[in-house]
C-alpha cells in the first residue's frame, strides 16, 4: 500500500512538473507573442505619437474592412486577418519597418504576430486589447 502512494505521488508530481513545462496556451499567461511586447493603450497612444511621420513606422490594423471603415486609430493600414491572402499580403510588407498591430480586441492580432514571427518580422509591437481598449481608455478613432 505504501508503494502505491508513493508511485501516486510521483505520478502527481510528474504530472504537475509537465503542465508547467509544456503548458498549452491556453494556460499560458496572456500577453505578446514571444519577442514581441505586447503595449497598453497609454504606451501605443505614446508610441504612435513619437513615431508619426515616420516612414519606417506602420500601424496595422488587422480586422476586416468593414469595420476598418466603420472605425480606426488615424493613421493605420489594413490587412484583413480573415482574408484568405493574409499571408501572403503579410509576406509582402518590409520586414525593416517597425509594426504596431492591432485588432478588435486581440484575439486577431495574436493570430497575425504569429505569421509575423513565422515570416521573420523583428520589429513588431502587440497592441494588447486592440481598438476596444483604446476607446476605453477615451482615445479619439477616425472613419
Amino acid at each position: 500500500m505504501t508503494c502505491m502512494k508513493t508511485i501516486c505521488w510521483m505520478a502527481g508530481i510528474a504530472v504537475l512538473a509537465c503542465a508547467f513545462l509544456f503548458r498549452p496556451s491556453f494556460l499560458r499567461a496572456q500577453g505578446a507573442v514571444e519577442g514581441y511586447p505586447a503595449l497598453s493603450p497609454s504606451e501605443a497612444r505614446e508610441t504612435i505619437a513619437k513615431r508619426s511621420g515616420d516612414p519606417g513606422f506602420v500601424l496595422l490594423d488587422v480586422r476586416t474592412p468593414k469595420e476598418f471603415n466603420e472605425e480606426r486609430i488615424d493613421g493605420a493600414v489594413m490587412v484583413d486577418y480573415l482574408s484568405p491572402s493574409f499571408r501572403g499580403e503579410m509576406a509582402k510588407l518590409d520586414r525593416k519597418k517597425t509594426y504596431l498591430v492591432y485588432c478588435r480586441t486581440g484575439n486577431r492580432t495574436n493570430g497575425a504576430l504569429k505569421v509575423m514571427r513565422e515570416l521573420g518580422f523583428p520589429n513588431v509591437y502587440d497592441f494588447a486589447g486592440g481598438i476596444t481598449k483604446w476607446k476605453e481608455a477615451g482615445f479619439p478613432t477616425a472613419r
